[in-house]
């Protein structure tokens, strides 16, 4: 089992009401500014499935949130993405992260 650390995501809008933006990869590393593997959903789903871990750690409060698999029921069809599980701090939340900026080589 391994932890790694979610650090920028790469959203795409829903295709209908309510219109929030679903998160299709992530970035992880041990930097906050500097992903350092790139992961679809997918991925993230498979290596849960294989009891994989993924968290959130907020720059300024330090407090860490868990991520989870999230189906969205309101999506036509139902869209598989990640989210992290609520608690009263912002800045760890999947979804405000930074986006991720891949580098071609």
């Amino acid at each position: 089992m391994a932890r790694y650390r979610i650090v920028c995501t790469e959203q795409e809008p829903a295709d209908h009401a309510p219109k929030f933006a679903h998160i299709v990869a992530v970035g992880t590393g041990t930097d906050a500014g500097s992903a350092t593997k790139r992961w679809t959903v997918q991925e993230v789903w498979d290596a849960i499935d294989r009891e994989d871990t993924f968290y959130t750690k907020g720059e300024r409060s330090g407090k860490v949130a868990e991520v989870e698999k999230w189906t969205c029921q309101t999506c036509s069809p139902p869209r598989k993405t990640l989210r992290s599980l609520p608690d009263a701090v912002e800045d760890n939340n999947l979804d405000d992260l930074r986006t991720c900026q891949w580098k071609s080589k």
